[in-house]
């Protein structure tokens, strides 16, 4: 693993950080440099990684810590290991559903049910509206295409696939221009534990009157922080995310009540 015009990860201080290990797993130890190197050489998803026996060599470990601590990284969305002639680990594309699955696991083991992952939603998605605005107030966008993203489609568009993926992009994007990264990240994770354990409850297609009413939201909330009021961005962003939930459970209400399990 070689940084941009510097030298390869073993002249780092590989050797200590794993003499240093005290009681560690070898394999999270591998895993944390990896994944130290992935952030300190800006590495883009799809770069490649050593192999496992380059590992192995630089970090003077045996090769099966190193495929433990592959794995671990691989589970938590930051790795990806292919098999076979031409595969090898290579640098994965960090997304909330993946973050969204790791923190299914403390919720599946704590019990929580989706209601609480739901309101958690609505209120992670006010706030998301909230700093967009107030970031247009400050003046801090100034690109007008970010703020173009903004008009509503929604009800423009002729299949089912389409609306979603149109609605979906609205908030996808709200969280892009709230210019905090760790929200957007949560705020992605939260919707993808919702959307992937509630959105087989509404029927295939959705009704004129719903997508209007997404639409006429969308563009409300749109409007508030083209005004930079963050405020209204949230109350409208808040009472849009409580509608739409009513409307993806439609006659299924019960589902509030599932715990969260890990998929």
């Amino acid at each position: 693993m070689t940084k941009p015009g510097g030298d390869p990860i073993k002249n780092l201080a590989v050797p200590r950080a794993i003499a240093a290990t005290r009681g560690e797993k070898i394999s999270r130890t591998v895993a944390r440099l990896v994944a130290k190197t992935i952030a300190d050489d800006r590495l883009e998803p799809g770069a490649a990684l050593p192999s496992e026996q380059e590992m192995a060599n630089n970090f003077g470990v045996g090769r099966a810590s190193v495929r433990e601590g592959l794995r671990l990284l691989e589970a938590q969305g930051l790795v990806t290991v292919r098999q076979g002639l031409g595969g090898g680990p290579s640098v994965a594309e960090p997304t909330g559903a993946a973050f969204g699955d790791t923190m299914s696991m403390y919720l599946q083991v704590n019990d929580i049910r989706l209601a609480e992952v739901v309101e958690a939603v609505i209120q992670m998605e006010g706030l998301t509206a909230a700093l967009a605005a107030e970031r247009v107030a400050r003046g801090e966008i100034t690109d007008p295409d970010e703020l173009e993203s903004l008009d509503a489609h929604d009800h423009d568009v002729e299949t089912h696939r389409e609306f979603i993926e149109t609605a979906v992009g609205f908030h996808d994007h709200l969280r892009q221009i709230a210019g905090n990264y760790i929200i957007a990240l949560v705020g992605s994770a939260l919707a993808h534990l919702f959307s992937d354990r509630a959105i087989v409850a509404h029927p295939n297609a959705w009704s004129e009157q719903e997508r209007t009413l997404f639409s006429d939201a969308h563009a409300e909330i749109g409007r508030a922080i083209r005004a930079g009021d963050a405020a209204t961005a949230r109350e409208l962003a808040t009472a849009h995310v409580r509608e739409s939930v009513a409307m993806t459970l439609g006659g299924h209400p019960t589902i509030l009540q599932d715990r969260v399990d890990w998929k």
